[in-house]
């Protein structure tokens, strides 16, 4: 069979830490996305709420020490642990979001950001989310 298009000879399998980095990511989007306004459909909620328990069960029994973090990996765990709580929150509509809450999960988030991605500007991207 031909294969068309670029080959990449650096792939290798995805272990645990790279999928949780993934799904970190992901839920940091969702919630920034929420906390803007961005409309969130029954599919939207429910992929939110699946991202959050799955971040919040990967951190429990993930070996933080690939992140080579400047605090203490169960400070990091415990802080997007909480994330993932404020998240099932966020998303369901049910917990009412004053500033100084809101104020309090972007903290969260950019601590978060700054251990987990110190390189990287997680933006988001306001055509995909605008889109049911």
């Amino acid at each position: 069979m031909k294969r068309f298009g670029s080959t990449n000879l650096n792939m290798h399998e995805m272990d645990e830490n790279e999928v949780f980095l993934m799904q970190l990511h992901l839920l940091v989007i969702m919630i920034k996305a929420a906390l803007k306004g961005y409309p969130a459909g029954k599919y939207r909620k429910e992929a939110a709420l699946n991202t959050a328990g799955t971040v919040h069960q990967l951190v429990s029994n993930l070996d933080l020490s690939f992140l080579e973090l400047k605090t203490s990996s169960h400070l990091f765990r415990e802080r997007v642990k909480l994330l993932s709580v404020m998240a099932a929150a966020i998303i369901s509509e049910d917990y009412p979001l004053g500033i100084h809450r809101r104020e309090a999960v972007r903290d969260n988030i950019d601590i978060i950001t700054e251990y987990a991605f110190p390189n990287k500007n997680l933006e988001l991207f306001h055509e995909v989310l605008r889109v049911a």
